[in-house]
């Protein structure tokens, strides 16, 4: 994200601390175990977060002092240090500053759209600026797409859809729960149709929540912020994916089926109807109930059945 630059000098002043390192730019805050670009600044939680540390991408991070005493010769790839109190905190505090103070997480393309050949958009439906829309589009009436939505060619959205609208990510300041600010976007593919009322949350820092070509949404689905849905999937009414879970391609989720946060459903797979997906899926795998477990093998998708 090279529209994105600022220095850690600046973030010192934000923050109130001194910093330890070279004076790098940032480019991006983010979560250390999400796929990364540019110059990175995370934060150390405690020790378990080092695993996912040694990465070129991230060059600067906040941690305790404590930690950093702990740690210090297993962060030799890190440039720069902010020793802070609550270091997720902190993190979360300098992005709530920079999302309400400055253009850090302003990009060009927010600025402007994009519309492709025979488009067609219901009067009652808002598009925000910032939106890119391909070719051969459909959008029903009282659809609300958000700023760094992406549509690719030969999409339909149905009447009361929301694609781009603020992910749900509470912490706790003090005991009260409070909403972090999310500043991602959403990427459908081409050939997608979304079903009416389905909502589709962005992607809390760089990269998208994103839907695979030729995938198939009905009505009253809910998809939570930087989820991952491969080609030729299907997931039918009141089906719900949590944040940061994966359908790899050709997946079958029947109706009121949930996908909790961080899990991978393998291609091919089948859910059943009402199951809870608590744990990995593997490839052409039935699974069925509360929690689900596997019933079965898919042969093919023509035997998936709602």
């Amino acid at each position: 994200m090279t529209f994105r630059n600022i220095e850690a000098q600046e973030i010192s002043k934000i923050l109130g601390v001194d910093f330890l390192g070279e004076n790098v730019v940032i480019n991006a805050l983010n979560l250390a175990n999400r796929m990364l670009t540019g110059n990175n600044l995370s934060y150390i939680a405690d020790k378990s977060y080092i695993k996912y540390l040694d990465k070129d991408e991230i060059v600067a991070v906040l941690i305790s002092e404590d930690d950093f005493e702990l740690v210090g010769d297993e962060l030799k790839k890190i440039k720069l240090f902010f020793l802070v109190n609550e270091p997720e905190k902190k993190f979360y505090e300098l992005h709530h500053y920079l999302c309400d103070n400055t253009d850090f997480y302003l990009s060009p393309s927010d600025l402007n759209s994009t519309r492709g050949e025979n488009v067609f958009i219901h009067p009652t439906a808002v598009i925000e600026d910032g939106v890119h829309i391909e070719s051969n589009v459909s959008i029903g009436a009282n659809v609300v797409i958000h700023k760094r939505t992406i549509i690719g060619n030969n999409v339909t959205i149905n009447a009361g859809a929301v694609i781009g609208g603020q992910g749900f990510q509470v912490l706790y300041n003090n005991d009260v729960p409070y909403l972090v600010k999310h500043v991602g976007g959403v990427k459908l593919h081409d050939n997608v149709s979304i079903g009416a009322n389905t909502s589709i949350s962005n992607s809390l820092f760089d990269g998208y929540t994103e839907i695979g070509s030729s995938t198939k949404i009905d009505d009253l689905v809910f998809i939570a912020h930087n989820c991952k849905v491969g080609e030729n999937c299907v997931l039918i009414s009141g089906t719900v994916m949590a944040g940061s879970s994966t359908l790899e391609d050709g997946v079958w989720l029947a109706p009121n089926s949930v996908v909790i946060n961080k899990v991978k459903v393998g291609s091919e797979a089948l859910i059943g109807a009402l199951s809870l997906v608590a744990w990995p899926v593997g490839e052409n795998n039935k699974m069925f109930g509360l929690p689900a477990k596997k019933i079965g093998v898919t042969s093919s998708r023509k035997n998936k059945e709602g």
